[in-house]
């Protein structure tokens, strides 16, 4: 197998993660890492015994010394797209953290660029690449429960986070619903068409921003989706996942705390999830890896991960008029 050298750009409190996914990677050979924050470099180069001279502050010094093949782009994402322009411009493809972009212009700009330098951008999205929603579309797919007319989603956990989130005018939107509207998508197989949403923020709050929302989406096919999200549970908390009704002609599919059940004819059965020798951010790394040697674009790709975006502003645009918003453009 040959491998791919990859840089690491972005080694904090969550990038350093990333370091421990690529090493455990066959397909992949780390390169070196870069960060602007010399005691974030040095404590992850001390725990993963990586030489100082494939740590860097500077990413134009690192791409020059170290000729890696692709960046995994960890920094935050108002630094995703001149991060991103940086490794284009010497020839390199691009895996991104979630979300591409903190807004939808640099989002637009950073694919188009992508584009015209014949490279690759993708997003790990990597809440799809679990077993249990690739078990659902697949469910779907096999039309177990007829077409889909409607979903039901709650998600509901009390994370005590501290850092930026915390100051976030929408925390929820933002930063975790990202995932579940990008499950929305790759479980119906379609786009949204319209978004409503009910932004607010409970009076226990510890956030200052609005931290629960409820949304109303109609997708292709008149598929009609309701959400119900919060960060300020302190009761009962659903899996990160969430639980989600899915209601289909000829059943119900039900994929609460990482169990699967499909309702049909009065009976319950549990679906035992597929079978996938990696999952989350390894599959999504991995199959990054294939789609360079495929020469093909990847699953959650730069151009198709802008519908997932747009959701997201779309969702705050719908939450400040108080009206339902339209996705003719995205």
């Amino acid at each position: 197998m040959e491998r791919i050298r990859i840089l690491q750009v972005g080694v904090g409190s969550f990038g350093k993660s990333w370091v421990d996914i690529i090493k455990n990677s066959p397909e992949w050979e780390l390169a070196g890492i870069v960060d602007i924050n010399k005691e974030s470099l040095q404590s992850v180069a001390k725990e993963y015994h990586i030489p100082s001279e494939r740590c860097f502050t500077s990413l134009e010094e690192a791409i020059k010394k170290t000729e890696p093949s692709a960046i995994m782009n960890a920094t935050p994402p108002k630094f995703h797209k001149d991060t991103s322009i940086i490794a284009f411009d010497a020839g390199l493809d691009v895996l991104t953290e979630k979300p591409l972009s903190d807004n939808i212009k640099d989002a637009r700009e950073m694919v188009a660029y992508a584009q015209a330098k014949n490279k690759k951008i993708m997003v790990s999205q990597n809440y799809r690449y679990r077993r249990q929603p690739r078990t659902v579309r697949k469910i779907i797919k096999d039309s177990i429960i007829g077409r889909i007319g409607y979903i039901v989603i709650n998600f509901q956990r009390g994370p005590r986070f501290e850092g930026f989130r915390k100051e976030m005018d929408y925390p929820l939107l933002v930063d975790m619903a990202i995932h579940h509207f990008d499950l929305m998508r790759y479980i119906t197989g379609e786009n949204p068409v319209s978004i409503y949403t009910k932004s607010m923020n409970p009076y226990w709050s510890w956030f200052k921003g609005d931290a629960s929302a409820h949304i109303l989406i109609e997708f292709e096919k008149n598929i009609q989706i309701s959400y119900s999200g919060s960060w300020v549970s302190t009761g009962r908390e659903t899996s990160w996942d969430g639980d989600w009704e899915i209601y289909g002609e000829k059943g119900t599919i039900l994929w609460k705390d990482s169990r699967i059940y499909v309702v049909s004819d009065g009976k319950t059965e549990e679906v035992e999830p597929i079978k996938t020798d990696r999952e989350d951010r390894y599959l999504s790394l991995y199959e990054f890896y294939c789609a360079l040697k495929e020469n093909r674009e990847p699953e959650t790709g730069g151009k198709d991960n802008l519908y997932s975006l747009s959701m997201v502003f779309k969702s705050i645009e719908s939450a400040k008029s108080g009206t339902p918003v339209s996705f003719r453009t995205l």
